[in-house]
């Protein structure tokens, strides 16, 4: 009787036996065995030279009849040809393996997971996140790493590699290999978050079902970085009045309102610097920054005040720019270098110690130590996550616009005010040396 769909789901082993075999017909080579807990089992039965060989080909119903079929087409094609098919199928399987293994490879997996950074995802990656990460693979990673998989290297053997990283670095652009000096603890971080983006890939869009190598050592002491993390200090409040009178009175009007808007908004200094004027919004006095500038990768409108927003139109008017220009702009069409602001505050308004992001906490301490504001709504307007997790869950979606406008308004008022008491102070002075 002829194997169908039917009697292959319905069959079962006949009481009293250990397994029942079922041919498909008179003559052919293709079985089917029943045994006890119904397990059902394909089998070719024919001759190899002169003598009779039975294979298995599989388990119903992992393999249909239909695909047992073409394995049996595939058996007897062997046996014509004198060859094994037990031998036929572990050779497919070795070069099922050895495609496998060529998809996990490290090489491979470099390249993928950039591309996929770059066209499948919301939040691609940016041209110097691909050439650090390239540099990384490069310089460091591809030495060790090209010709290996992440199917057979181990915790241990990634661990030995990125400690060779850090022991023993590759000359930097300035030539300079001094690990005591010149640590590669970050370099060595950037390394291992790269090997856990590829484990990562793999597990999460190849279906690896390893296990990510990286988390058995990333706590490791060897990623702790021994320098202090950078301070941006911020111009002291005894030096405000100064300040925003040095600000005010810069004679380059670009400067000044950079800077006015750096101050009175908080704003990141990338984040404004890369802004265009078709960002401004003139009757809603507001500046929408697209998700790729700010460092959240979400898109952000920050409120101006009015102060600003007069600076911004006499700024237009006398730039005669158009909405795609940028609005701090370089005589390369390009915007304003990103260390100007830096510079201005240090050089030319004479606070050596100061940085303009520091001005992210001159609003943050003046507004919170005015107790006049929400929390909520100051972190809001320096693009600060939520950290309570209750709050973010009922909070996440509100954007505080409404309750930011007075927050840059009081800057406005509070710096004009320290400004006022530094002018009195030095009129006193004046009319005393007089």
């Amino acid at each position: 009787m002829k194997l169908t769909d039917t009697f292959v789901r319905k069959v079962k082993l006949s009481k009293g036996k250990l397994e029942d075999w079922h041919s498909d017909g008179h003559g052919t080579n293709f079985y089917l065995r029943v045994r006890e807990g119904n397990q059902k089992d394909w089998f070719f039965r024919g001759m190899l030279g002169d003598r009779t060989i039975k294979r298995g080909i599989g388990s119903y119903p992992t393999i249909s009849l239909e695909e047992a079929r073409n394995l049996i087409t595939i058996c007897k094609r062997c046996v014509q040809k004198g060859i094994d098919p037990r031998d036929h199928f572990n050779a497919q399987k070795n070069e099922n393996l050895k495609v496998s293994d060529d998809m996990y490879k490290f090489s491979t997996l470099i390249e993928d997971v950039i591309e996929y950074n770059t066209t499948m995802t919301d939040k691609v990656w940016s041209e110097p996140h691909i050439k650090r990460y390239r540099g990384i693979w490069k310089n460091y990673l591809e030495k060790y790493l090209k010709t290996k998989s992440i199917t057979n290297t181990t915790h241990t053997e990634l661990l030995a590699i990125l400690k060779k990283i850090k022991s023993d670095p590759v000359k930097l652009v300035s030539g300079k290999t001094d690990t005591k000096r010149y640590n590669r603890t970050t370099t060595t971080n950037l390394a291992k978050t790269l090997l856990n983006i590829m484990y990562t890939y793999a597990i999460d869009e190849l279906h690896w079902d390893g296990d990510n190598a990286i988390d058995r050592i990333r706590s490791n002491k060897i990623f702790k970085k021994m320098k202090k993390p950078v301070k941006h200090s911020s111009v002291i409040e005894e030096d405000f009045g100064r300040y925003w009178h040095g600000v005010k009175t810069l004679d380059n009007m670009e400067d000044r309102v950079a800077l006015m808007v750096i101050t009175t908004t908080g704003l990141r200094v990338a984040s404004l610097l890369n802004a265009r004027w078709s960002w401004y919004n003139k009757a809603k006095k507001t500046l929408s920054i697209p998700s790729e500038f700010m460092k959240r990768k979400e898109p952000f409108v920050t409120p101006l005040p009015d102060m600003v927003v007069d600076a911004l139109n006499a700024l237009k008017t006398a730039s005669g720019l158009t909405k795609d220009d940028y609005i701090f702009h370089a005589r390369d069409g390009g915007h304003m270098d990103f260390n100007r602001p830096r510079k201005l505050i240090r050089e030319m308004l004479g606070f050596s110690y100061a940085t303009a992001h520091g001005a992210r906490t001159v609003l943050k301490t003046t507004c919170e130590k005015s107790h006049l504001f929400n929390s909520l709504a100051i972190e809001a307007q320096l693009h600060h996550d939520i950290a309570d997790k209750v709050e973010r869950s009922y909070m996440a979606d509100y954007d505080w616009l409404a309750e930011r406008f007075p927050i840059v308004e009081y800057m406005v008022s509070e710096m004009d005010k320290k400004e006022k008491e530094y002018l009195d102070i030095m009129n006193i002075g004046k009319e005393e040396l007089a």
